[in-house]
This record gives C-alpha cells, structure tokens and sequence, in this order.
C-alpha cells in the first residue's frame, strides 16, 4: 500500500487537476497511509498533496464543500506536523483559501500564526504583506473619527408582535441590554460615537399595538435608544447590511407560550386562511434583468396578481401582497408585514439568474445555512450585499425567531415544487426541476408563518425570458403555485400565528 500511495503522489505532482473521483480516491490513499505510517516524512507530504487536490478541484466546481476539505487536510498539518517544513505552507494556504471566500478575520489569524511560528520560512515576505494589508482594511473599517447618524425608527406591530428597525448611515459600535420590568419589558442600546437628525428621538405605537414606544435619550455625553414594550416578551436583536439597520423581533411571552391550534383550510371556511405573497424587488431595485431588457421586478408582480386572483376566486383564500405596484419595499418589512397582518403563509417569489445563459429551471428555497457555493451567491444577491458579508449572516441566522416554523417550511416547499414543475411542463416539457434548496434569505428572517422563497425559470437565459413574457407560460407557473398553497393547507397542519 505504501509503494502504490508514494507512486500515485508521484504522479499527481504533475497533474494536480483530476476528476472528482480520481481525487476522493486518491485523498482517501493519503488518508489512509498518513495514518498507517504517521512519522514517515512523506506522510504530511501525502496531507498537503491531498488538500492541493480539493483545493483545484474547488477552484473549478465552485463547491464549498471541496474548499472545506482542502481546509481540513491543510489543519491536520498544522496540528499534526507542526516542525514538517510544509506546515508554514497549509497555514499559508488556509489563509488564502479563507481570503477567497471573504473570511478576512480569519485569514488574518492565519497568516498571523504563520508568522509568529516560522518567521524564517520562505513565505515570509508574502505572509507580513498580507497581515498589513488585512489590518490596514480591518482599521480604516473602525477610524476613531468616523461617526455614524442615525436616521430615526421604523416598525410594523399587532397586539402580540412587533418589529422595530433602525436606520444608520454606518455599522456604530454598540452594545445591548434586556430587561424585564414588572410585567413589561424593555430593550437598551448603548451607543458611544453616535449623532442624530432632527425629528428622530421617539416614535410611538397605538394602545393596541405591542409597541409601546421607543425613545432616543442622551445620557453623559452618550446616547442611549430605549425600546418599551406593553407586556413581556420574547426578544431579537440583529443587525442587517448595505445600508446598516439593526432589527428588533419582539414576540408577547403569552402568545409565545400558546399552543397554537392547527389552522387548516377545510372546503367551508377558506376566507379564514391568509396566505401573504411577497413580489421581490419594486421600485428602485429592479432585481435581474434579462438580455432584452424584461426587469425581475415586473415580472414577479405580474405572477404575484394572476396567483392572488386564483387564490380568491378558485379557493377563496384572504390574500395579502407586500406590494401591489412599482415601489421599492425593504426586505425587513416584508415580513414584519406578514407577521403584522397574521398571515399564516409567506411565498416570496422571485426570478433567477446567472452568468451561465443556458441555465433554466425552478428551485423552492427554505431559510436556513447552506454550504452551496451557489446558493449563497443567490442569497448574497436577493439581500443586495456582497459574498464577504455572507459570513456575518449565519451569525444571525443562528438565533432568530425563525426556527419553529422551520419544519413547516420545509414540509410547505416540497409541496409546492411539484406542483409548479407538473404545471410548467404542461407548457415547456424540458423545464428542469432544481428542487428544494437551503440559503440565507434576509426576507425569509422572522416569519412568524411556513416561509418559501421561489425562483421561477432564468431570466439570464434568452429562451426563459421569452417564456417569461408569455402570459400562458405565466398563467401555468401561478397555477402551479395555487394549486401548491392549496394542496398544503389540505395536507399539512400549519399553525395559525393568531389563534382564537
């Protein structure tokens, strides 16, 4: 075994680019003779041959999970063979590796180690270049000087939940506090380098609201937002980017603690039912846009009024829409619109796009963390931020609101799928079904209902943008997408989120 693994790392030093068999065959020899001769000085050798493969193989599939395979082989190294001489070089490629998806912070601690633990290695020179330039970004990012204004309150609320959403020119540096206060509670945001505009110091809700009033106060030089609520309650505090707005989830300890009684739409009594459909993008975000110039916004909108008609006259469901014309809608509103209104279904509908013109087919999208190269692009996309940014996403996403309805979701998405695709191959038979995918939408984050995100068709690719401006094509996606939403409440128990 030894012979064959030292004759394949022979031949694989000349072509480092194999197939993705050929490398999770030959990785696997690497694995196995490291292990089975762990002082041969060939057996770092064989761990970092083996993480230059995924990483190639990365560098041409895009896939995260080949760059978290590369990663893995490079950090036995580092841990296994500290004294090898090509411990310096897996630290050195992990930084790198971390630098190409955008985990700067970790790409300094990287090449932060490299430096400290072999300031001698021929890497050197490459390595202290890297470390000034990572910390010249990391402090120009948090200057002493710069100041960010904050813009004044925004929120949706019904009598047991509520939203609130600040506006800033600029991520503040800022700290917060929960309290319980008697039989109310409170939220406080300490700020140190924080100036204000005129007309932004509070903003109350109504007496039936669960907002009870939040409040921009000055305290010794600082300031200091302080958020009332009427009761007791469960509380969220994230932060969302370009521009920088922190969000407030608030939900009523008393409704929290309900059992939720399964709300689902028998033949008599549909009207009970709300489904809430989302038209991505509007106004100034005009979404993707397609080689002739047909706008994702449009689109979208068109499909959102033919399912609401549908919805109404065929099953008469209580349909609500984020929006109804050509505006601009803030994804944190969507939902807090939903959650407002008491929705018991969110189906935000979007259209695709990519580099890859020949590319079509619909994917249903859940909320959650995804390692998928692609996936996260999308949602890098529809959230209007950069990849770098992505990797502050999972942290929210970790504690949101969100994880109750998370089996419902799913359950919802495979439902809808199907129908979609049956429909629309009854007009193009070569649609292909891209399945039931994860990614971290922003407009998904605290849905208080079943939440999907759909993707309908390429308007990337020329002959899916045609489709898309055909009104019977149209008409079979919305009757996929009805016929979907119907099928789900007839077949999975969703829970109200205002039970009676």
């Amino acid at each position: 075994m030894r012979k064959q693994c030292l004759s394949e790392i022979k031949k694989s030093q000349t072509n480092i680019r194999l197939s993705r068999n050929h490398v999770g065959n030959l990785s696997g020899k690497c694995t196995r003779f490291q292990k089975r001769y762990p002082a041969s000085t060939y057996a770092p050798r064989a761990l970092y041959l083996a993480g230059r493969m995924w990483e190639e193989l990365y560098y041409t599939s895009d896939r995260f999970s080949d760059l978290n395979q590369a990663l893995k082989f490079y950090g036995k190294i580092t841990v296994l063979y500290t004294f090898s001489n090509l411990s310096d070089d897996a630290l050195f490629r992990r930084g790198i590796l971390y630098l190409k998806i955008g985990l700067k912070k970790l790409a300094l601690s990287e090449f932060t180690k490299l430096k400290k633990r072999y300031p001698r290695s021929n890497l050197i020179k490459l390595t202290i270049l890297h470390i000034k330039l990572l910390s010249y970004s990391k402090t120009s990012l948090k200057t002493p000087g710069t100041i960010s204004y904050f813009k004044g309150f925004r929120y949706w609320a019904n009598n047991h939940y509520a939203r609130v959403v600040m506006d800033f020119s600029s991520k503040p540096a800022y700290r917060t506090k929960v309290l319980n206060q008697g039989a109310r509670t409170k939220v406080e945001l300490f700020f140190n380098r924080l100036k204000t505009k005129k007309g932004t110091s509070v903003t109350y809700g109504k007496s039936d609201e669960f907002l009870d009033r939040a409040r921009l106060l000055k305290r010794s030089n600082k300031l200091t937002i302080v958020i009332f609520f009427r009761t007791k309650g469960r509380i969220k505090v994230f932060s969302l980017f370009s521009p920088f707005r922190i969000v407030i989830d608030a939900l009523a300890s008393a409704q929290e603690n309900h059992t939720a009684t399964p709300r689902v739409a028998q033949k008599r009594g549909f009207r009970n039912f709300t489904v809430c459909l989302d038209p991505g993008h509007g106004g100034k975000d005009p979404g993707a846009i397609g080689p002739r110039g047909i706008r994702e916004k449009d689109v979208v909108l068109r499909i959102a009024r033919i399912i609401k008609k549908k919805l109404i006259n065929n099953y008469g469901y209580k349909v609500i829409m984020t929006r109804n014309r050509d505006v601009f809608v803030p994804l944190e509103q969507r939902v807090a619109f939903a959650n407002s209104r008491g929705a018991d279904l969110f189906v935000s509908i979007h259209i695709n796009a990519s580099r890859n013109r020949r590319l079509q087919g619909i994917t249903t999208f859940c909320l959650s963390n995804t390692s998928d190269r692609k996936s996260l692009r999308l949602a890098a996309r529809e959230n209007g931020i950069t990849m770098a940014q992505m990797s502050q996403t999972d942290k929210i996403l970790s504690d949101m609101l969100f994880s109750e309805k998370y089996n419902e979701s799913f359950k919802v998405a495979h439902v809808i799928q199907p129908n979609v695709i049956h429909q629309a191959r009854s007009y193009w038979s070569r649609i292909r079904d891209l399945g039931v995918r994860f990614a971290p939408f922003y407009v998904l984050a605290g849905a208080k209902m079943p939440a999907v995100l759909m993707e309908l068709d390429f308007i990337s690719n020329p002959h899916g943008e045609k489709r898309l401006l055909k009104n019977a094509y149209l008409n079979k996606i919305s009757e996929g997408i009805a016929k979907g939403i119907k099928k789900t409440t007839k077949t999975i128990h969703i829970a109200s989120v205002n039970p009676n």
